[in-house]
C-alpha cells in the first residue's frame, strides 16, 4: 500500500449527487511529505463533493492543530488549522492546474488523489512568522539570543569605529 493511498477520491464510478468522505492528517502525513517543519499533526479534513454532468465541486474543511517550531525559541508552538479550499474538478486531456480553483486531470484517472492538495491547504495556514507570544517563550533560549544579539550589536559598533578611524587618518 502506498505512502497515500488513503487519500483517493474515486471519481469516475460516482453518479451525480452528493458525496462526503473524511481524511485525518497527522505526523507520518507530513514525514512521507518529506516535510521536518511540522513537528505534529492532528487535522481532521472533511470534503464535500457534488457531482453535476461531469464536473466535481469539491469542499475542503479543514480543523485541527499543528505543532511547529518557534522562530524565537525553537520550543514546539501550538498553531489552530480552521480553513477551507475549494476547488472544480473536470477531466480532460491532460493534467492541468493552471486556474486557481479548476483543476483538469486526465480521462485515463479513474481517481484523484488529494494528498498535494491537503498538504498545500494546510501548510498555507501557516504564518510565515510564528513565534509564540511575548514571555512564553523558552527563557534559557530567549537569554541565549539576547546574549549573542548584545555581542553581535558591539562589534558592528567597534568595526564601525575602526573605519571612522580609518576615514579620520586618511583625511590628515
Amino acid at each position: 500500500m502506498g505512502k497515500f493511498t488513503a487519500y483517493k477520491v474515486e471519481l469516475a464510478s460516482l453518479k451525480d449527487g452528493h458525496y462526503e468522505q473524511d481524511f485525518e492528517i497527522d505526523s507520518e502525513f507530513f514525514k512521507n511529505m518529506e516535510n521536518t517543519d511540522v513537528l505534529s499533526a492532528d487535522v481532521k479534513v472533511h470534503l464535500d463533493l457534488e457531482k453535476r454532468n461531469d464536473v466535481y465541486d469539491c469542499t475542503f474543511r479543514c480543523k485541527g492543530m499543528l505543532q511547529v517550531p518557534c522562530d524565537r525559541c525553537l520550543d514546539p508552538l501550538d498553531h489552530e488549522v480552521d480553513t477551507e479550499y475549494h476547488v472544480v474538478v473536470k477531466y480532460g486531456d491532460s493534467y492541468d492546474d493552471g486556474a486557481d480553483n479548476l483543476l483538469v486531470i486526465p480521462y485515463s484517472n479513474s481517481y484523484l488523489n488529494v494528498a498535494y492538495i491537503l498538504y498545500d491547504t494546510i501548510l498555507l495556514t501557516i504564518p510565515l512568522r510564528h513565534v509564540h507570544p511575548l514571555g512564553k517563550c523558552n527563557r534559557a533560549m530567549a537569554d541565549a539570543l539576547r546574549k549573542h544579539r548584545r555581542s553581535s550589536d558591539e562589534e558592528a559598533e567597534e568595526a564601525m569605529e575602526e573605519v571612522d578611524a580609518g576615514m579620520e587618518t586618511e583625511e590628515e
